[in-house]
């Protein structure tokens, strides 16, 4: 599968346009924004103990939530009833950002999967969604081996293989994966690659005229002119880019 021109035409909003206070990062009012300014924006998706489909990053809630435990301990009765930050934003599911975006922007679902497992409940999760969605949208995993699940299930989807410095895993799954040796296999259709950490000789190695590379994340002008220097199109948060590709 091809990645589509949009990946790289624009900047992508990491966690929609997000803003402290009124509208949290990888909340409902932060996809509506990017939505009503026609921004493409990017998303993380992990699965609740009960197997839904939750808009979280962190593997535990603390962070965003101010409560305890691992988002995979908790059921979605429980998600749900978290308020995110101090605005009063619910936990979003998958289901409910697909029903608000309608196809408006192109969106950039992370499958996040923290550690390894023999299940692929994730992403066929995601992958069951995405195929009765008709809007824009691809999707991308730090981890190869959802990378390759995601293929299999999504054909008529792009994939992408994420990576950077990867402080939260130990130090051989660090090497392995800052050069992405799997995508010899996975050959994933685009690359997502940590901007502080460009460039990179495996990422140089990796990119090519069909095989794209987005990184992540500028916060302001100066990485904005950074990300375009080294790469073919980038993540923000935190400014308004105005450069267009």
């Amino acid at each position: 599968m091809t990645a589509p021109d949009w990946l790289t035409s624009a900047p992508i909003a990491h966690r929609g346009l997000h803003e402290a206070g009124s509208r949290p990062e990888n909340s409902l009012a932060a996809f509506t924004r990017a939505v009503s300014e026609s921004v493409p924006f990017e998303f993380d998706v992990q699965l609740s103990r009960d197997g839904v489909p939750v808009v979280l990053h962190d593997a535990d809630i603390a962070r965003m939530t101010g409560g305890a435990g691992l988002v995979r301990d908790l059921d979605w009765a429980q998600l749900r009833t978290l308020r995110v930050g101090e605005s009063g934003e619910p936990v979003p599911r998958l289901d409910e950002v697909l029903d608000t975006v309608d196809g408006e922007v192109p969106m950039v679902v992370d499958v996040r999967r923290w550690g390894f497992s023999r299940s692929a409940t994730l992403e066929r999760a995601v992958a069951d969604r995405l195929r009765s969605y008709a809007g824009a949208a691809v999707v991308q995993s730090f981890d190869p081996v959802a990378v390759a699940r995601l293929r299999r299930l999504l054909p008529d989807r792009a994939v992408g293989q994420a990576s950077g410095s990867l402080p939260s895993a130990g130090r051989l799954k660090t090497v392995l994966g800052r050069m992405m040796l799997t995508n010899a296999v996975v050959r994933p259709d685009f690359l997502t690659y940590e901007l502080a950490a460009l460039p990179d000789p495996f990422v140089t190695f990796w990119r090519g005229p069909r095989r794209p590379v987005l990184a992540y994340t500028a916060h302001s002008p100066a990485d904005a002119a950074r990300a375009v220097r080294f790469a073919d199109g980038y993540f923000f948060a935190g400014f308004t880019p105005e450069a267009r590709f």
